[in-house]
């Protein structure tokens, strides 16, 4: 059970606990004034509880989940939360799953481990239910972004975080997917180490985007638009800006 400051969120048939990088993500996305709201691969919920904490009585929020126990368990949070008029689960895959309308955001924390060319004895043993949740097979970034470019009204917003070593990568899928890259917000562990997690914020453009690249795209958004978030100081204590990110959710701070 991880308790929120406004929620609770049961998870022991999740195969993806709560973890910083959903944290982070759900502290950092900002919903304004959407009215239309979908968690793509919510797990346990936790992304689409933040929004809806965030956004009040203001959004209708949809979390779609292909793991039936996840599912269930995303359910049952929902119906044990404050707002539980405005979460709906759909026990789908987001490649199949038929939107009812346009949403004018997404929210994902998606699976973005690449299936390892040799099977480990590791890898072999983990459950399926794990596989879905962590490998990009199940789900990789070119799918994701024609799926949430098709969802999305236009000039929607997609928050969604990817390892930094694959940012390029994202970027571009983004940028021919007809998204433009708002803010960036690389995430590193301590001082002395390299981001390891990207989270973005694109927008869903028209036109305009094909043939811009990552060098490009970066020197055109505006420097308070990228940022590093640092959690954990010399001394091992979490940041005063990890904290007031993470503020009004998280129980310790």
């Amino acid at each position: 059970m991880f308790r929120c400051k406004q929620f609770t969120v049961a998870q022991d048939k999740c195969a993806m606990k709560v973890n910083t990088d959903s944290l982070i993500l759900g502290s950092w996305a900002e919903p304004n004034s959407a009215q239309r709201i979908v968690d793509i691969g919510t797990g346990s919920g936790i992304l689409a509880l933040m929004m809806a904490q965030k956004a009040q009585a203001l959004a209708c929020i949809d979390a779609i989940e292909i793991n039936e126990g996840a599912a269930s368990q995303a359910a049952f949070n929902f119906q044990n939360a404050k707002w539980s008029k405005q979460l709906f689960i759909h026990h789908s895959d987001i490649k199949t799953f038929e939107a009812p309308y346009q949403y004018d955001m997404i929210i994902t924390n998606p699976p973005y481990f690449d299936t390892p060319h040799q099977e480990t004895k590791a890898y072999s043993t983990q459950p399926e239910k794990r596989n879905l949740a962590r490998q990009t097979s199940s789900l990789n970034p070119n799918e994701l972004f024609k799926r949430a470019s098709a969802m999305l009204v236009e000039l929607g917003s997609m928050y969604c975080v990817y390892p930094s070593s694959i940012e390029d990568n994202v970027i571009e899928i983004a940028l021919s997917c007809g998204f433009a890259l708002k803010k960036i917000m690389y995430v590193r562990h301590s001082s002395e180490k390299a981001p390891y997690l990207c989270v973005f914020h694109f927008t869903k453009r028209a036109s305009g985007l094909a043939g811009l690249n990552r060098q490009h795209v970066l020197a055109s958004i505006a420097a308070d638009s990228r940022q590093t978030l640092t959690i954990k100081d010399e001394q091992g204590q979490y940041t005063h800006e990890y904290k007031a990110l993470c503020q009004p959710f998280y129980l310790k701070f």
